[in-house]
């Protein structure tokens, strides 16, 4: 069993934390004995994902002039589980004591009977954790950036014989317990190790580096000098946000699993999920947390847009002889690989004269939708797209799905959509909102409800 085999832990270890208490608000006695009745306050908060309590600030305007300010800082959660990853399956350790080393005012907490912990009001920022339990090597975590509630955290315990039994395993020398000893998953965003990455660390701390290769192995830097050091890691088609600080110590084990960010993939096929492969076609990111990213389908038809930060994207796709097309909003926090479908000019045109529709028109947008059946994948005959009754939508036509051609909405404004699909004897599907319509564009996507 590898050290740390972290591809068999969970993404989520824990349940919806408690929302953190808001403090108390006092306003000055003055102010309010002059504004009186008159006295008005104005709340204005930027609440973060998830679970922080978010930046809120207290504006109190009235008569006096003045305000009164109370902001309450942004903090996060970070969650994970503390383990035994000599074990297989991997168990996890019950009363370690796992601390955010870079705040001590965070309290400190203890892993439950399956390892799991969660540390609450961590500020945005980067932290380090600490795990304890008499008997195991204290470990540290490398230094990692907290912009958002973490999850996924990883912190492994071992006893010095496990250390030197794996260490021996992989020919690797002794650790003299007065220097350093590293030991590091590089992982793609879906939490899979990757063991060939190329590992860079400034100034060199010496030592000596074992890594295997495999994914499985972790890569082991022994005998390390002791001090702060940066680490980068470079892989092809992946991108990670380095460099990140490691803290090593004497007789403490330093561990780190930085994930890389999310891929998007996907292939491009002509007209129909089913149609032939489209080669050469260039796709770009047209929204989203990180712009000017492009590909091109190889012979296979594939694409990666690289090294995304997490977020909602949507990508563009041109081709020579195709319109110009436009994908469906994506949530992408791991890598993600989808379909899509670029349309010829003259096949839209023909499926809006076989359905009865209206000329294309260059000037306006288009959505069409492969509908299919959530249980079956069957396409569902008669399907439609729908848009609701905004403004837009006005002067549009609807092409019910075919067995030969997906259901089209046809000559849209160009602008922002809340869009669903619609099927006899079916519930509508989910709706999607901000769906990208561009002039002589096509917003494609399948929708299975």
């Amino acid at each position: 069993m590898s050290l740390f085999a972290l591809s068999q832990l969970p993404r989520n270890p824990f349940r919806t934390p408690k929302k953190p208490k808001r403090e108390g608000l006092r306003h000055g006695a003055q102010g309010a004995a002059e504004c009186g009745a008159r006295h008005r306050t104005v709340w204005l908060a930027r609440i973060t994902r998830g679970l922080a309590a978010g930046l809120l600030t207290l504006a109190a305007a009235g008569c006096g002039g003045g305000a009164t300010e109370l902001t309450i800082p942004v903090v996060y959660v970070v969650g994970g589980r503390v383990v035994d990853a000599t074990t297989s399956p991997i168990s996890g350790i019950a009363g370690a004591t796992i601390s955010a080393e870079t705040d001590p005012s965070v309290v400190a907490v203890t892993s439950d009977a399956d390892g799991n912990f969660v540390l609450q009001g961590l500020p945005a920022g980067v932290h380090r954790l600490r795990a304890t339990l008499p008997g195991r090597r204290t470990t540290v975590t490398y230094d990692f950036r907290v912009t958002r509630n973490v999850v996924n955290a990883v912190v492994p315990l071992f006893t010095d014989a496990e250390i030197d039994s794996v260490l021996a395993a992989r020919g690797a020398p002794a650790w003299d317990r007065a220097q350093g000893l590293f030991g590091l998953f590089a992982l793609k965003s879906t939490g899979v190790p990757l063991g060939d990455v190329l590992v860079s660390i400034a100034p060199s701390p010496g030592g000596t580096l074992v890594q295997t290769g495999e994914g499985k192995d972790p890569i082991v830097l022994v005998n390390a000098a002791i001090g702060d050091f940066a680490l980068s890691l470079a892989r092809g088609g992946y991108v990670w946000d380095g460099p990140y600080n490691l803290a090593l110590r004497p007789g403490i084990v330093l561990f780190a699993a930085p994930r890389a960010r999310p891929n998007f993939n996907g292939f491009v096929f002509a007209a129909r999920a089913s149609g032939a492969p489209v080669a050469g076609a260039l796709v770009a990111v047209l929204a989203g947390p990180t712009t000017g990213v492009t590909s091109t389908t190889n012979f296979l038809s594939q694409f990666s847009l690289v090294g995304l930060s997490a977020g909602r994207y949507v990508a563009r796709i041109t081709a020579a002889g195709y319109l110009p097309t436009v994908s469906w909003p994506q949530a992408l926090d791991q890598d993600t690989t989808l379909s899509q479908v670029i349309v010829p000019p003259d096949t839209l045109a023909a499926w809006a004269a076989s359905a009865g529709g209206p000329a294309v028109s260059a000037a306006l947008g288009h959505i069409a939708v492969d509908a299919r059946a959530a249980e079956s994948g069957a396409v569902l005959d008669g399907a439609t797209v729908e848009v609701g009754l905004v403004p837009g939508a006005v002067g549009s036509s609807s092409l019910p799905q075919t067995q030969g051609a997906p259901a089209v909405r046809l000559n849209l404004m160009p602008g922002l959509y809340r869009v669903f699909a619609r099927a006899v004897g079916r519930n509508d599907s989910p709706a999607t909102d901000s769906v990208v319509v561009r002039a002589g564009e096509v917003t494609t996507t399948r929708i299975d409800f």
